[in-house]
């Protein structure tokens, strides 16, 4: 079981931001990249699962006027910090 340290919180935080700030990129690329970048240690199945959770989080926000606010980052938080506490 891996334990969620405070700069994976940090990190997960911040995704949403750095989702936004990403472009010439669908959604699920943005996303693969960000969870790449962080978490290339874990394995490749276990990080597309993340990916597939974060979708719908990060998806919205590519509409146009969408704002990152505290409930995406909270979402992204607690999604990120579940998925660690699942890997070996």
């Amino acid at each position: 079981m891996a334990v969620v340290r405070d700069r994976d919180r940090k990190a997960a935080r911040q995704l949403p931001d750095r989702f936004v700030k990403l472009s010439g990129l669908e959604a699920n690329a943005r996303i693969s990249e960000l969870v790449s970048w962080h978490w290339m240690s874990y394995k490749a199945v276990p990080r597309v699962e993340l990916v597939h959770e974060l979708l719908p989080v990060l998806e919205p926000l590519l509409k146009s006027g969408a704002a990152v606010s505290y409930r995406e980052r909270a979402l992204c938080e607690g999604i990120i910090a579940s998925w660690l506490t699942r890997q070996p």
